[in-house]
């Protein structure tokens, strides 16, 4: 590792660029990211990515709105120790810029500027009866991107060694893969305080706010370009989905939801899944295509869109790092013809492997591209979501943090959603679990469970025989 002082006499500075040259390309890039910071004294300015821009202005736009908080909770059960705590999230913070970013404008436009490491504060408040009202105000409460960090973390005292460990963190600055990193990095820094020794985490190889520059460099490339035309011609068009409401749709997308539990018996997942296995196509195709067919039949469309997460570490510089890559796919479906399942199936693979070709294209410039009319009543371009989780989860599912035991925490409901309507799935022994959020404004409790049961059926039905058409399932749940 290079250590020599970049701000030496012609002689060092020959012998630091000789030797930054036999650098890696990837370790290069990162000393050069510090030392760029250390120029500006913890205050180099560095552009947005285009996901983090699109965050900034809905920030901008509503400033109390929390939609777009991350929280992760865990209990632990031992003699916790709060000042190795704090230690630990500070010495994470000191590691990832991310972490100890401000946004702030430049001008006309929005940077951000990482500032020198300071200790991380952890609120301690002692809680008697249920922890999830307390939970959920620090979840709902709004992040100053301006002036202050996009992290915050809290200590529940529920009991004599019984405690409830909060974070929250702006989307901004973080994605669900980041959660594993963070975890990661916070037990064994955690353990290392505890036991008097460093931490055992390698360098970084990268830090985010240069690769935020990099894609804005690379969205100028030729490659960029013929992705985006990809895009551009895949979605021009699309309408939108304009589910059946209970209300009337508000002028203004308000993002208030609600959620509701699903549960696909395993026996059904496992017919769909054999049914997949048999053309090639993977669970989470079915599924979607699945989750396709009930919007159709709850809103009559045969032209539709879905955005689909995907985690967008496609480089293994990235795969260590905390920030936000994640991008969504936004996936037409075709539903004309009234095609059998089958169809759909063959359809759906399509379009994912045509976006999945494409992926590095950033939503956003998606977006800006399309040039949609101005409807602020709705998300843009997609109004439905579909997640199949499968990340990384060694480290966020951990059962110890140094002396501790540890559990997850399932974070309440905070009320949010980003879409009119939602599923976040996984696959656990009892079959598919997962939530349904939905807009509160739009839906009822009671429309939203008519369309888990219009998904559940559709699953069942599709998986014992593919070859039903999509007529044929008009009348499981009749909207």
């Amino acid at each position: 590792m290079v250590t020599s002082d970049h701000r030496a006499g012609p002689d060092g500075r020959a012998a630091l660029l000789e030797r930054l040259a036999r650098l890696p390309e990837a370790q290069r890039a990162a000393l050069l990211s510090r030392m760029r910071e250390r120029d500006g004294e913890g205050g180099g300015q560095w552009p947005l990515s285009f996901g983090q821009e699109r965050l900034w202005f809905l920030g901008r736009f509503d400033p109390g709105d929390t939609t777009y908080h991350t929280p992760w909770c865990v209990r632990l059960r031992g003699p916790v120790d709060a000042e190795a705590i704090a230690a630990a999230f500070t010495r994470v913070a000191e590691r990832h810029h991310v972490l100890r970013t401000r946004f702030r404008l430049a001008g006309d436009r929005p940077v951000q500027v990482v500032v020198p490491s300071r200790p991380v504060p952890v609120e301690r408040v002692d809680v008697t009866g249920d922890p999830a009202p307390v939970v959920v105000d620090l979840i709902n409460r709004p992040f100053d991107l301006e002036h202050g960090p996009p992290l915050r973390v809290a200590l529940l005292r529920l009991g004599e060694q019984d405690f409830l460990l909060c974070i929250v963190l702006h989307h901004i600055v973080v994605d669900g893969w980041s959660l594993d990193v963070l975890m990661r990095e916070v037990a064994e820094c955690y353990a290392a305080h505890r036991e008097g020794r460093p931490p055992g985490l390698p360098e970084l190889p990268a830090q985010y706010p240069q690769i935020a520059e990099e894609q804005r460099r690379r969205a100028e490339s030729d490659e960029d370009a013929s992705s985006l035309g990809h895009w551009t011609r895949t979605l021009a068009g699309a309408p939108a989905l304009d589910l059946p409401a209970d209300h009337p749709r508000p002028a203004r997308w308000s993002g208030r939801g609600g959620q509701e539990s699903l549960l696909v018996p395993e026996e059904a997942i496992a017919r769909l899944e054999n049914v997949a296995r048999g053309m090639r196509c993977t669970l989470f195709m079915a599924l979607l295509a699945a989750y396709q067919a009930t919007l159709g039949l709850a809103s009559g469309r045969e032209d539709l869109c879905v955005g689909v997460p995907v985690a967008g570490r496609d480089r293994p510089e990235i795969e260590p790092l905390i920030g936000y890559f994640a991008t969504t796919l936004v996936l037409r479906a075709d539903l004309s013809g009234d095609p059998t399942f089958r169809e759909l199936l063959k359809r759906t693979r399509t379009a994912l492997f045509g976006g999945l070709r494409h992926a590095d294209t950033p939503f956003e410039r998606i977006l800006g591209a399309l040039r949609l009319p101005r409807d602020l009543s709705r998300p843009p371009l997609f109004q439905a979501m579909f997640n199949l989780h499968n990340l990384p989860k060694g480290d966020l599912l951990r059962n110890t943090m140094g002396d501790l035991s540890v559990e997850v925490y399932p974070a309440p409901a905070a009320g949010r959603t980003k879409a009119e309507v939602s599923v976040d799935a996984w696959r656990g022994p009892e079959g598919l679990g997962g939530v349904l959020d939905y807009s509160s404004d739009l839906f009822s409790a009671g429309t939203a469970r008519r369309l888990i049961r219009t998904f559940t059926d559709v699953v069942e039905r599709a998986g014992a025989d593919p070859d039903l058409r999509l007529s044929d399932l008009r009348g499981v749940q009749p909207w």
